[in-house]
């Protein structure tokens, strides 16, 4: 089943952790990460002072991956140049 987690930090090496922090934890449990929407904003409070926000949106299956099947990124195959 498709899941969903939202990440909110106010720096990028806090929203940097949490993800990977998330990664690990798909590792270890067979899941997928399918798709990661990162978004930055910012605004000024009432006092004026810039605040930054870091988000990201993480689509994963919660399914346990029953057979091996290689990520999108990861080469199966190198096919030697001749």
């Amino acid at each position: 089943m498709l899941k969903i987690k939202v990440y909110d930090c106010e720096t990028e090496i806090d929203l940097e952790k949490r993800l990977n922090q998330l990664s690990e934890q798909c590792d270890e449990h067979n899941q997928e990460i399918i798709d990661i929407k990162f978004s930055t904003r910012h605004f000024c409070d009432g006092n004026q002072e810039q605040v930054f926000c870091f988000s990201a949106l993480v689509m994963y299956d919660d399914k346990l991956i029953k057979e091996y099947k290689p990520k999108r990124y990861e080469i199966v195959e190198k096919v030697e140049d001749r």
